[in-house]
């Protein structure tokens, strides 16, 4: 049973939440890492987190933020951000970027009537199939106010979980 932790805005970590749960396995636990829950989820192994944003919780929890970090197995995070964390060099975690940014490792190279996702290079889902570069037109069924930018993110932890539909 995978952890999976959310760190956004106040206004989309619902929504994202509500999509992952709804495309993820169903004993998947999505959590949402917030200054109000931070406290109560810092001795959590998370198998991925998702970092859609630049949030405060960066600059109060820094420490905590790295240990949660340094167990975790995958770090998604938004490319188009700058996050100041330090991750350390023994650490197995594999980082996967999204977003706008042409370095991303997952992109969109279309946004008109769904969302045609560019996978610029190979990475490893979590049962480890390799998933090549390639381009998959998704789309979202979800009737939410939510950025392209977070839905390429949840598309990359979906693709992650081998749960993107083709």
């Amino acid at each position: 049973m995978p952890f999976i932790g959310i760190i956004s805005d106040s206004k989309s970590e619902k929504s994202i939440k509500n999509i992952l749960s709804n495309k993820l396995e169903k004993d998947s636990n999505i959590i949402i890492i917030n200054d109000k829950s931070i406290e109560n989820l810092k001795n959590i192994k998370f198998e991925t987190i998702l970092i859609t944003n630049n949030s405060k919780i960066f600059e109060k929890y820094q420490e905590i933020l790295k240990q949660m970090i340094f167990n975790t197995k995958f770090l998604i995070m938004n490319a188009d951000i700058a996050i100041n964390l330090e991750l350390y060099q023994d650490n197995i975690l594999r980082v996967i970027t999204f977003g706008f940014n042409p370095k991303a490792t997952v992109t969109a190279s279309s946004v008109e009537e769904g969302i045609l996702l560019c996978v610029q290079r190979t990475i490893e889902d979590k049962n480890a199939n390799k998933i090549e570069q390639q381009e998959i037109k998704i789309k979202f069924d979800e009737n939410t106010e939510i950025s392209v930018n977070n839905l390429i993110g949840i598309a990359t932890v979906v693709l992650l979980y081998g749960k993107l539909a083709k």
